[in-house]
């Protein structure tokens, strides 16, 4: 992977489309793999029902996936401390695009979601 960091945003809302949002709410993402799964990052939802992650690229590899450069993300929710929705995962999510007329490194934010939470 030619950058070092990559922005990761996701958002989420309730079954009529209403942003979830506040401190009660608190996502991880994380990264599916063989053994242990890795954790990225947690974070609160904003007013918006949206999250953000900045991710580096060591994040991504690790003991049981030492090869890894792309990498099969997926989201908790969780309110209360109580899990209350989980994504599908996103496989082999590649951020080492590049710019074909520049040769520059593009790509380097994902969006996922509108993720619809029954609550």
């Amino acid at each position: 992977m030619p950058a070092d960091l990559f922005k990761i945003i996701a958002r989420f809302e309730d079954a009529g489309g209403k942003p979830l949002g506040g401190e009660d709410y608190e996502v991880r993402l994380l990264d599916r793999d063989h053994f242990i799964d890795d954790k990225l990052g947690v974070s609160a939802l904003d007013s918006d029902g949206k999250v953000e992650f900045l991710v580096s690229a060591a994040d991504i590899v690790s003991i049981d996936s030492p090869d890894e450069r792309a990498p099969d993300l997926y989201f908790s929710l969780s309110k209360g401390g109580d899990e209350i929705f989980v994504s599908e995962v996103f496989p082999e999510v590649t951020f080492d695009t590049k710019d074909p007329v520049t040769g520059r490194p593009k790509g380097l934010t994902k969006e996922f979601g509108p993720f619809r939470v029954d609550i």
